[in-house]
């Protein structure tokens, strides 16, 4: 059997990258007596996975890793024996078991629901006024990094919904990021993109990744978490 485990990864550790959390979730697996599954061979480990690698400085709310176990326990037990050992800035939020079956986490993932916010400033109302141009065009060329160099991109497609709310104190970009097949595209690129539309060289902002998206059966797009086990 497998747990598929909902965390969220908070504000002070946002810059910590994804090996460095891999080693922290496999620490703090081992302190809890949690019967965890480990691979075979001389040097036996746990074969965690993720669905998808956060980008270094971006709040994770609902990230998800799927835990192999060797025995069933429940999800409420699961997470309290994680919460016990694990800092408060990084904690579990939900645990669900799953058969092997399942699929895997990468195979799931569509896209991502992501959170943008910048505090009132000249730069941020300027990013603001361009944002609904923005979502009314069909293109939008910026470079992009992939595994295969920097080319200059449309990232107009990679955006199925997006909506900006202004408050007095800060302005809130909201946004479900489509996988497609060269990849996805992370709010950093997003925001470059802004800026460089709103003829600024950078403003200062907190993205947030609200949740990691799948498709159901039906072809709408749910939380990974939330995709039906057989």
């Amino acid at each position: 059997m497998r747990m598929i485990v909902v965390f969220e990864k908070g504000l002070p550790v946002r810059h910590i990258g994804h090996l460095d959390l891999m080693r922290t979730m496999q620490r703090a697996l081992r302190r809890t007596d949690l019967p965890i599954r480990y691979s075979n061979g001389f040097n036996p480990h746990i074969r965690l996975s993720f669905a998808a690698p956060l980008s270094v400085g971006v709040v994770g709310l609902r990230e998800v890793m799927d835990v192999p176990m060797s025995a069933e326990v429940t999800g409420a037990y699961f997470q309290q024996a994680m919460n016990r050992v694990l800092p408060s800035c990084l904690r579990v939020v939900s645990a669900r078991s799953v058969s092997d079956t399942f699929p895997t986490l990468m195979a799931l993932v569509a896209g991502s629901r992501i959170r943008i916010q910048l505090s009132i400033c000249a730069e941020a109302m300027r990013v603001a006024e361009v944002f609904p141009a923005f979502m009314e065009a069909t293109e939008c060329v910026t470079l992009r990094k992939t595994k295969s160099g920097e080319n200059m991109t449309n990232i107009r497609p990679f955006i199925a919904e997006g909506s900006l709310e202004v408050t007095g104190t800060e302005a809130i970009i909201r946004c479900v990021i489509q996988n497609r097949q060269d990849g996805s595209l992370k709010p950093a690129v997003l925001m470059q993109a802004l800026c460089e539309l709103a003829g600024i060289t950078s403003v200062d902002y907190i993205a947030y990744r609200e949740q990691i998206m799948t498709r159901n059966p039906q072809g709408a797009l749910i939380g990974v978490e939330e995709y039906p086990d057989a």
